[in-house]
């Protein structure tokens, strides 16, 4: 495993949203960088939206998935297996506090084929509002 420099990644985020019978999809595209620090496996990628530009860094380990956002976002949640989390989300437009209760994680990584996928399932609520399940799957891929 490289862990200096990382391994270029092509990435596609998909998170389905379903609140009562509404369900959205959003897709992400992204060129990024895998690589393992200490105990944890890091995903870094850059995504440019209507409000800016968006730096994400997701730090893998057994215990949790850490998201954390910068940029035109501000964003630092921890997800843990069948816990209830508390976040803040940031944009120029305000700040909310956000919670999630995660219902699920996986995480696998193929060293052979350098392909992996995270999937991390979680009801969200954002100023204390229910937004339905979330389910975020973050598949990558050697470049």
């Amino acid at each position: 495993m490289e862990k200096q420099n990382g391994i270029p990644m092509q990435l596609k985020q998909v998170t389905d949203i379903r609140d009562g019978v509404r369900k959205e999809t959003v897709v992400l595209e992204a060129k990024g960088i895998y690589y393992i620090k200490e105990n944890a496996m890091y995903l870094h990628f850059e995504e440019q939206q209507e409000i800016g530009s968006i730096r994400t860094v997701v730090k893998i380990t057994n215990d949790e998935v850490l998201v954390m956002r910068s940029g035109a976002v501000h964003m630092r949640h921890a997800f843990r297996k069948t816990e209830e989390t508390t976040g803040h989300y940031r944009t120029s437009f305000g700040q909310w506090t956000m919670k999630t209760k995660t219902d699920q994680i996986e995480f696998h990584y193929d060293d052979k084929r350098k392909k992996g996928r995270l999937f991390v399932s979680y009801q969200l609520q954002m100023q204390n509002e229910q937004t339905g399940r979330h389910a975020m799957t973050i598949m990558f891929k050697g470049v």
